[in-house]
């Protein structure tokens, strides 16, 4: 097996450094995480149209790259290299590949291109220092106990109208959780006894959520606390999906990227 960079990720990554050495030194850095955003929203809009980045391992049928997991990891590395804080891992690492995999075909149509040409930025929620278990970085993950609820807190889903669900409960440490303009709320459904985890579509701007930045020792990786009072949602994807099961597979898929990345 050939372990050496391709001429094509080489290149992803002399761009990408050339690119952030002009525009995010200490100074750029310094001044970008104190925005309310907690990223200089400019640039990574350039990132998004020059350079495609965050749509690297996304189909082009879907407006991205169409490059895979290596591209978009050399990608993780150059900006974490740089300081850089932008909402690309929580985005591109976390958030997209479970819409790819588990969405329908209707969430995936309205979604992905916007993610794809950098105009949506997403979070994965999952309660407080829960984020490595989910990924399975740090042990299995099949029971869903990561994602809280019953007798451990987390979030609670029941059935609303219209086919949308109603969150109550909430989620800390939530990376880029402040900013993002969609959440991807892991949560419990059917009581403590039977319950599993479901992943929910949480708009920015949905009734009955309430999102505050937190302090981060890392300023460049902003957390939020996440708090959600009879909060509709629909449901990711449809079917039997959606549940811990998933990702074990989704893991051995993101590990690279958020190992490069510092997860």
């Amino acid at each position: 097996m050939d372990a050496a960079f391709t001429a094509e990720q080489d290149e992803i990554r002399r761009t990408l450094r050339e690119l952030l050495t002009k525009r995010s030194g200490p100074d750029e850095v310094k001044a970008a995480v104190r925005t309310a955003a907690g990223y200089d929203r400019e640039l990574w809009a350039q990132l998004s149209e020059q350079l495609g980045l965050p749509g690297l391992a996304l189909p082009d049928a879907y407006g991205g790259v169409g490059c895979g997991l290596a591209e978009l990891a050399v990608a993780c590395e150059e900006t974490g290299r740089a300081l850089l804080p932008s909402p690309l891992l929580a985005t591109a690492g976390l958030a997209a590949p479970l819409i790819t995999a588990l969405g329908t075909p209707a969430q995936r149509d309205e979604l992905l291109p916007r993610i794809a040409n950098g105009a949506l930025t997403c979070a994965l929620a999952v309660p407080g220092g829960s984020l490595a278990p989910a990924l399975a970085l740090s042990g299995d993950n099949a029971s869903g106990e990561w994602a809280g609820g019953g007798r451990a807190g987390g979030v609670q889903a029941k059935p609303g109208d219209a086919g949308t669900w109603l969150l109550y409960g909430e989620a800390g440490q939530v990376l880029d959780g402040h900013s993002a303009g969609l959440l991807l709320v892991a949560a419990h459904t059917g009581g403590f006894a039977r319950s599993r985890t479901l992943l929910f579509l949480v708009r920015g701007d949905a009734a009955g959520l309430s999102r505050t930045r937190q302090t981060a020792l890392d300023e460049t990786r902003p957390q939020a606390r996440i708090e959600l009072r009879d909060c509709a949602a629909p449901r990711l994807g449809a079917g039997a999906g959606g549940g811990g099961l998933f990702y074990t597979t989704y893991a051995s898929r993101r590990n690279t990227c958020c190992r490069l990345s510092g997860v």
